[in-house]
C-alpha cells in the first residue's frame, strides 16, 4: 500500500508532501479552493517536480466534470503538459524509473478521459493508447505501485467498450473486465487514489448491469464523505438501477436542494437530477409528479449542455414523457 506514496511523494520536502495530502483530501470533498491553494504551494516549494502540477491538472478536470464546464481548459492543458515535461527531464536524467513513467502514463489517461467526456471518442483512444506503455513499464519497475492501475484499468475499459461508441470498431469483454479487476485492485490495495478507484469501479459496474455488486462500495465511499456530490451522485445511480426507490427518492431531492445551494448557474446538473427524480416518481408509481419533472426538463432543455458525458438526459426525459402521455 506504500506504492502511491513513494512515487507520488518520494522526491518532496515533507512540507510539499503534507500539502499534497491536504489537498487530495479536500478534493475528495469538493473544496476545491483548499485543494488548489496547496497544489500552488507545492508548485513554490518543488517547482521542477511533476506531482503538484499532475495533481492540480487532475483537479481541475474533476471540477470541470462537477461544474459541467470547459472554463478552466486551458489551466488543465498547462499542468498536464508541466507534468509531463517535468518527467520526461527526469527520465533523460535517470533513466527509465517508475515514478516518471507513471506520471507520464497518467498526465495521457487524464487527457483520454476528457477527451471521452467531451464525446471525442477516436482522441480518447489515441490518448489512452499513447499511455500503456508508459504504466506498463511502471508497473514492471514496481509492481507495487498499486495506483498505477487506476490510469491503466481505465485504458483496458476504455479500449474494451469502444465497439459501444464507435462505429466499426469491436467491443472486447475480456479487456472490459481486465479494466475491472486493475480498478478493483487500487480500490483494495491503493494509498491515495482509493476513493477515486472506487468511484470509478462503481460506474464501471453499474454500465456493466451489475449494479448489485457496486452498491456496497459506493456506500462505503458515501459513508467516508458524506457531503460530497460526486459519491452522491453515483449511490443514487445505482438504487434507480436496483429500483431501491425510497432511498433512491430521498439521496437525489437532498442533493437537488445542495445542488441548487452550492451550484445555481448549473443548470445541467440541476436538470439532470430532476429527470432522476421523475424516474424515481414512475418507479414509485406517482406519474403526475414524474410527468412535472420530465416537463420542466424538456421545457428548460436549452440550458443543458448535450455535448458532454456518456448519455442524453434530454432524450431520455422526452421518452419517458412519451410514456407517461398526458
Amino acid at each position: 500500500m506504500m506504492g502511491i506514496f513513494l512515487v507520488i511523494l518520494s522526491a518532496l520536502t515533507p512540507q510539499a508532501k503534507a500539502l499534497l495530502e491536504k489537498g487530495i483530501d479536500a478534493s475528495h470533498v469538493e473544496d476545491y479552493t483548499t485543494a488548489s491553494r496547496t497544489y500552488v504551494e507545492a508548485k513554490k516549494l518543488c517547482p521542477s517536480d511533476p506531482a503538484p502540477y499532475f495533481l492540480d491538472g487532475a483537479l481541475t478536470f474533476i471540477y470541470m466534470v462537477d461544474f459541467v464546464t470547459d472554463t478552466l481548459e486551458s489551466r488543465f492543458d498547462a499542468n498536464l503538459n508541466k507534468a509531463e515535461r517535468l518527467a520526461e527531464a527526469g527520465i533523460e536524467e535517470n533513466g527509465d524509473n517508475a515514478r516518471d513513467l507513471f506520471f507520464i502514463g497518467s498526465v495521457r489517461i487524464f487527457r483520454a478521459v476528457r477527451y471521452g467526456w467531451k464525446k471525442q471518442y477516436t482522441k480518447a483512444l489515441s490518448a489512452g493508447m499513447s499511455a500503456l506503455n508508459y504504466l506498463s513499464k511502471a508497473v514492471k519497475l514496481d509492481p507495487y505501485l498499486y495506483d498505477a492501475y487506476l490510469a491503466l484499468g481505465a485504458y483496458h475499459y476504455l479500449w474494451g467498450i469502444k465497439g459501444r461508441y464507435i462505429p466499426g470498431m469491436m467491443s472486447n469483454k475480456e479487456t472490459i473486465n481486465q479494466g475491472i479487476r486493475e480498478i478493483k485492485k487500487v480500490y483494495d490495495n491503493g494509498f491515495y487514489f482509493t476513493a477515486s478507484a472506487g468511484q470509478a469501479y462503481s460506474w464501471m459496474m453499474k454500465k456493466e448491469g451489475r449494479a448489485d455488486e457496486a452498491l456496497e462500495v459506493s456506500r462505503e465511499l458515501v459513508n467516508a464523505h458524506p457531503e460530497a456530490r460526486t459519491f452522491r451522485w453515483g449511490l443514487g445511480d445505482l438504487y434507480i438501477e436496483l429500483e431501491m426507490w425510497g432511498e433512491a427518492k430521498k439521496l437525489f431531492e437532498g442533493l437537488l436542494n445542495d445542488v441548487l445551494r452550492d451550484q445555481p448557474k448549473c443548470y445541467t446538473n440541476h436538470y439532470q437530477i430532476k429527470y432522476k427524480l421523475a424516474e424515481i416518481y414512475h418507479g414509485l408509481g406517482y406519474e403526475d409528479k414524474a410527468r412535472e419533472y420530465c416537463q420542466d426538463v424538456v421545457d428548460n432543455k436549452s440550458k443543458i449542455r448535450r455535448d458532454v458525458g456518456d448519455a442524453d438526459f434530454v432524450k431520455d426525459a422526452e421518452k419517458l414523457l412519451r410514456k407517461l402521455g398526458d
